[in-house]
């Protein structure tokens, strides 16, 4: 085993909610948050979480508690996350967007003494967060420590089942008392746009807010993707950190909209050596950073400034502050073994599953002594110049715009609804390599749409497959198992087969939107009046589609509009009524 560190002590705070109230101390007049026209100071937003960690102790929220958080992007959703941490709690922020089926389930799993959602909503025990609070209200002190919980974090799991990972503010804090990437006092001005239920939700929000800068909140990172250039010239943007496939979009849809900034980071998923290359080009003197990190290790472990000679590879790079990288049975350059972790971005283990836990942090014994340490099951190999590389998955988990997906939890959903029989799972891969979908193949009685309906009421959008298909068996190998390089060679064929054509003429405008969303779906042909979601699309192509269109076509639309109309003849019947964004 090898490893790479840079230990520095804390220098602001121990805790989260102590780094902001630093820079609220500091700055109190200064901008935090703009949202919808609406500016909200350091010392609003600190008077904020005052008042509603209050409420939230009245209402039984203490130290060790559990709060559930189904609140929409908004100044009172950070005020109500700050709260919960006053109150010496944890947040599990769930997307609104998930199945009411699977929240319930997760809900009632955490526990809490209150659900923080808007008011009107029927979860069990709801605080709403008020927009005019108590003056002045103040929580009693509460003694809350760096192992202490701060967040659950929902991931997919190979039993069907999400499971949870508790992180501890340490791993916020040893990233954020001193960031490179958002330096305190630098004036940073930040989109927020990656949702909180995804621990990198801390790389474009506490990373901002803990070093004195502006968080500008956006509905989602599509929105980043179609309105860059105008957050640099209306809100004066300045860094910005899309999840890796928005940055491949971006800088195939728009490379011209990097203007203006000065630092760009990504992460989520394989940076393409390709895309980074084309962006220093453009940009040579704007940062690229590549970042890397499981949510058990908290938001990041290593990080690398790409450069002009990453030509054939971006490495995964260096290990930040107080982490710590090992490769088991890979002591020497160019030796490839399993990636682990440790140091004080670890989290403390998975929420209430104690032999998951245990299998997947453990205790390794180095010069230095015993240490924990998570298995990450990402392979990889260091070059001669120390920097870390990625070299693959040693299971069946895979990465897809920015999600942690495990297949079996796809195929063990599937097989629960009636009539499935046998069913299987195979990641579809883009030009780039990258994985861009899911392919599920099953046998029974249920047809696709009907198929895909059932998973739609039970797993969030990004678990469920672009493409289903009904065999009359699947294919095995020898020795009996599924043939699963056949089915990838299966789902390759289908996702570019050539669409079928309805036979009706089509218009100036109808062709022109055929053309773009053949060339970012990547098949021959599309079908006119077939939703492109069916046909291989998905919300990245939507927010892509958006981008041409304003750039070939010189009108705006809103992605909302293209999720209503996802037909050729629907986005072209927006564009020639010229509905405004």
């Amino acid at each position: 085993m090898t490893t790479s560190s840079t230990p520095a002590p804390f220098q602001r705070a121990e805790t989260m909610h102590g780094l902001f109230e630093w820079c609220a101390s500091r700055w109190p007049g200064r901008t935090a948050l703009h949202h919808r026209g609406r500016d909200t100071t350091y010392r609003e937003l600190a008077g904020l979480a005052d008042a509603y960690a209050a409420e939230l102790q009245a209402r039984g929220v203490e130290r060790g508690s559990i709060v559930p958080v189904l609140l929409p992007r908004s100044p009172e959703l950070f005020a109500t996350l700050l709260a919960v941490l006053k109150c010496g709690a944890a947040y599990a922020a769930l997307d609104l967007r998930w199945p009411p089926s699977r929240l319930g389930e997760l809900i009632e799993h955490l526990g809490g003494p209150v659900v923080a959602a808007e008011r009107g909503t029927s979860w069990p025990s709801v605080w709403s967060p008020p927009s005019q609070p108590i003056p002045g209200a103040r929580p009693g002190a509460v003694d809350v420590g760096t192992d202490d919980p701060c967040a659950v974090f929902f991931t997919s799991g190979t039993t069907g089942t999400p499971k949870g990972v508790v992180t501890a503010h340490r791993g916020n804090v040893r990233l954020f008392d001193d960031w490179l990437f958002t330096p305190l006092d630098s004036g940073v001005v930040m989109p927020q746009a990656l949702a909180a239920t995804w621990d990198a939700f801390g790389l474009d929000s506490w990373g901002v807010l803990f070093n004195g800068g502006t968080l500008v909140l956006l509905e989602d990172t599509l929105e980043l993707a179609t309105k860059l250039r105008d957050l640099i010239a209306i809100h004066g943007v300045t860094t910005i950190f899309p999840p890796t496939a928005v940055f491949h979009s971006m800088v195939d849809n728009d490379l011209d909209a990097f203007a203006g900034l000065r630092a760009v980071g990504t992460g989520g998923e394989k940076l393409s050596a390709r895309h980074a290359a084309r962006f220093l080009e453009a940009y040579p003197d704007i940062p690229l950073y590549n970042m890397y990190g499981p949510v058990e290790s908290s938001v990041a472990a290593t990080c690398h400034r790409v450069r002009p000679q990453d030509r054939s590879e971006v490495p995964l790079g260096l290990s930040l502050p107080h982490t710590q990288v090992y490769l088991l049975d890979g002591d020497r350059p160019g030796d490839v073994g399993e990636i682990c972790l440790g140091g004080r971005g670890l989290a403390l283990g998975y929420f209430e599953d104690e032999d998951l836990t245990a299998r997947k942090f453990v205790t390794v014994s180095l010069p230095s002594g015993p240490e924990r340490v998570y298995r990450t099951g990402d392979l990889g190999r260091r070059t001669a110049d120390g920097l870390l590389h990625f070299e693959g998955r040693a299971d069946r988990q895979v990465k897809i715009r920015g999600h942690r997906i495990e297949l079996d939890d796809v195929e063990q959903n599937a097989g629960r609804v009636p009539g499935v029989g046998a069913c299987a799972v195979v990641p579809v891969t883009g030009a780039d390599g990258a994985y861009e979908d899911l392919f599920l193949c099953y046998t029974g009685a249920p047809d696709e749409d009907e198929l895909r309906t059932h998973l739609a009421e039970r797993l969030p959008g990004y678990l469920v497959p672009a493409l289903v298909q009904r065999l009359e068996r699947l294919p095995v190998l020898e020795d009996r198992k599924v043939d699963r390089r056949a089915l990838a060679e299966l789902a390759a064929r289908l996702r570019t087969a050539a669409a079928p054509a309805d036979g009706l003429p089509l218009s100036e405008t109808e062709a022109a939107v055929a053309e773009i969303l053949r060339e970012i779906i990547g098949v021959p042909s599309i079908a006119t009046d077939v939703s492109f979601f069916r046909q291989g699309g998905n919300s990245l192509s939507a927010a892509q589609l958006c981008s041409r269109i304003s750039r070939d076509l010189g009108v705006k639309l809103r992605i909302s509009q293209v999720f209503e109309a996802p037909t050729v003849r629907g986005v072209a019947g927006l564009i020639t009524a010229g509905k405004p964004a």
